[in-house]
């Protein structure tokens, strides 16, 4: 009789730990684990090419990495289970028409055009190498 409540508790606590929709559910609200998925995907799509390099009288082959296949990037994150929302190029593609046309001519026009691009509704990122 004692060994009863026991097995129950162990069957109760079983069960718990086998419904891993309660895991995957915290682990979207909080975004756990998504950079390291992120990261693995990037990688994992990385486009490389090879290039002979002379060294001390022999040829070494090196890998350059030239790009990223987003396609494949997706489809890495969904298979993940993390939604990769897609971006309307139609909206942006007006806008810097119409900033490009605005600038065009202009003494700075790099300068001008980045300042037009950021008074639009857009909301673009910009990533350098600083």
């Amino acid at each position: 009789m004692i060994n009863f409540p026991v097995l129950l508790l162990c069957i109760i606590l079983l069960s718990g730990c086998a419904n891993s929709e309660l895991v995957n559910k915290n682990s979207q609200e909080t975004n756990r684990g998504y950079f390291s998925d992120a990261l693995a995907c990037n990688q994992s799509t990385m486009q490389k090419t090879k290039i002979n390099v002379p060294t001390a009288g022999t040829q070494t082959v090196i890998e350059i990495p030239v790009g990223h296949d987003a396609n494949t990037y997706v489809d890495c994150m969904k298979h993940e289970g993390w939604p990769v929302p897609r971006a309307d190029s139609t909206e942006y593609l007006k806008v810097s028409t119409a900033c490009l046309q605005q600038t065009r001519g202009t003494e700075n026009m790099d300068e001008n055009y980045e300042a037009c691009i950021k008074r639009s509704r857009l909301d673009v990122e910009v990533i350098t190498d600083k």
